[in-house]
């Protein structure tokens, strides 16, 4: 029966209904735009039908999908099930300084209605190309703010529902509990500041806007590095004349040398181009630079 909340729709079923796809595509559902598919993906649209596709793909091996812009897949076949929570959206107000997302509700929908609510402190967010769920996953920021000093706790399931507050979220840079177990995570529940004037929110965006304007354009999944002992990773690569380096048609972006742009390259030539990065890096700075991109599936194995 559908149940309205705050202006938005959330359908609830004793069971859950999923949509599933035989022939997913990860070129089709990354920001990197390439690597191959999925024998199978789960793509509930409500609370009990993500923890009914939980239950189906942790039969085997799987791997949970939100926006898909942190991820680079391989060339080759997925052999496991995909969780995709792209269909898993929705907002409510559970009090009067918290918000509630479901998983799979995108940031810019979040500051639209942020916006709409009179709602502040989380303009920051502008411009990361994330779900709540995977920036929440990933304590997503920018400049030294991240979601994570914004979320009260996250709901989660892996056979059983159980919610982690903040304190035991374990929130450090890039890093936060849920990357360390086998849970997907159904819903965020974050602070807001209310009663805030729009005018003023709107202005903030607008800054963080503005902070992003000279960040590269095209197929990409953001930054690929962590940042070295607080040193900028992009200006580690600058520094090193990598910028504009290619393998195939996968480069280091001119603009900003921690973004690995597709130019119409496969998988395959941007995990070797990631790689050279870190080699030549290391040899003339000693830097170990560690990825911030998450690969799914098997590069070395045209099966997956």
């Amino acid at each position: 029966m559908p149940v309205k909340l705050d202006g938005l729709r959330i359908r609830y079923s004793l069971k859950g209904t999923i949509s599933r796809n035989t022939n997913f595509s990860f070129a089709e559902n990354t920001t990197y735009g390439c690597g191959g598919k999925a024998r199978i993906a789960y793509l509930p649209d409500n609370i009990p039908s993500a923890k009914r596709a939980y239950d189906l793909a942790s039969r085997e091996k799987f791997v949970i999908l939100g926006n898909g812009s942190n991820v680079l897949a391989s060339d080759s076949n997925y052999g496991g099930a995909v969780i995709s929570t792209k269909r898993l959206n929705g907002i409510y107000r559970v009090n009067e300084n918290t918000l509630c997302c479901l998983a799979g509700t995108k940031v810019s929908k979040l500051l639209n209605y942020c916006v709409k609510n009179g709602l502040g402190g989380l303009e920051y967010l502008y411009g990361i190309p994330a779900t709540i769920g995977g920036a929440a996953y990933m304590n997503a920021g920018i400049r030294g703010r991240y979601i994570g000093e914004d979320i009260f706790k996250v709901r989660l399931y892996n056979n059983k529902q159980f919610d982690l507050l903040n304190k035991n979220c374990n929130f450090s840079y890039k890093h936060s509990t849920m990357r360390d177990i086998n849970a997907i995570i159904l819903s965020v529940f974050i602070k807001i500041q209310p009663n805030c004037d729009k005018n003023q929110i709107i202005k903030n965006i607008l800054h963080y806007k503005d902070l992003r304007k000279n960040l590269p354009t095209g197929k990409s999944c953001g930054c690929v590095f962590k940042n070295f002992n607080g040193v900028s990773a992009g200006k580690i690569i600058q520094d090193c004349n990598l910028a504009n380096l290619s393998a195939g048609r996968a480069r280091v972006s001119g603009k900003h040398c921690n973004f690995i742009l597709n130019e119409g390259a496969a998988a395959a030539d941007i995990k070797k181009l990631i790689e050279t990065v870190k080699q030549k890096v290391y040899e003339k700075t000693s830097c170990k630079l560690e990825e911030e991109v998450v690969y799914i599936g098997d590069f070395n194995d045209s099966n997956g």
